[in-house]
């Protein structure tokens, strides 16, 4: 068995510049999900001395090819922090950061909590969903290794997240809309990337199923007031500093990101 308190510490420290992890030591490697989820657990609890309260949920892996790259079986989740995230448009100093990975997605408020009460589904949780945004998560891994570390190391490391820029609520939104939205990602006013909502398995709707459920799971509900970003509608984008980054949605929307290096 992994020393949770033992593998949060060494993930906080690789967060430092030069201080990647190349892997986790046997003695800190988590042998399974609950166990990588536990020390994920002990590192929030970390990082909200600086990053403050948690805020909501981040849900990775949602599409098959995402999957594939960790070895992984089914999405994970990682905690949004108050201090990490942003309205847009945004700034982000990433001169601490090991990489600087953009993802656009869809994000959603919760109105109302998803208690245990259910195997939820994607149609229940429509209705507890107070607003729907569009948004852009910034990914960063603590391993110099990645992805090759594993998915029990993504887990741990909190899922990889860094900090999530949300845009304006959609006005009028429908399930339907926001399913078939589409993003083209710009960098410098070039395009890098295109997608749809549908990359993501079930849709947002579906991700925000699938993690009431994984939280019901291990005895945490998902609760009104939480926000949840629901993976990425493109492949990763790897940007650089000096980038302006802008996520341009059919609702019609945009995510701005001025990537620094101070």
């Amino acid at each position: 068995m992994s020393d949770k308190n033992a593998t949060a510490q060494l993930l906080l420290q690789a967060r430092k510049p030069g201080k990647a992890l190349t892997a986790l030591p046997e003695s800190a490697l988590p042998a399974d999900k609950a166990q990588a989820y536990a020390a994920q657990a002990e590192l929030v609890s970390l990082l909200s001395n600086h990053s403050g309260r948690p805020v909501g949920y981040k849900v990775g892996c949602t599409n098959a090819t995402a999957r594939q790259m960790l070895a992984l079986d089914s999405p994970f989740s990682g905690r949004c922090f108050e201090k990490e995230l942003s309205i847009s448009p945004a700034t982000i100093d990433t001169a601490t950061l090991h990489m600087i990975g953009i993802e656009p997605e869809i994000a959603v408020r919760i109105g109302k909590d998803l208690a245990p009460s259910k195997n939820w589904q994607r149609t229940d949780v429509i209705d507890h969903i107070e607003a729907v945004m569009p948004s852009v998560e910034v990914v960063e891994s603590r391993f110099s290794s990645w992805p090759l570390m594993g998915f029990l190391s993504a887990i741990a490391d909190n899922g990889v997240h860094r900090h999530l820029v949300l845009g304006e609520p959609v006005k009028n939104w429908s399930a339907d809309r926001i399913e078939q939205t589409r993003v083209t990602l710009t960098a410098n006013g070039t395009t890098v990337r295109e997608g749809v909502a549908s990359n993501v398995d079930g849709g947002p709707f579906g991700v925000v199923a699938w993690l009431a459920n994984h939280l019901n799971a291990m005895g945490t509900t998902l609760a009104a007031g939480e926000i949840v970003t629901t993976g990425v509608m493109t492949d990763i984008y790897d940007s650089a500093p000096g980038e302006t980054i802008v996520a341009h949605y059919d609702l019609p929307a945009v995510v701005e990101l001025q990537v620094t290096s101070l």
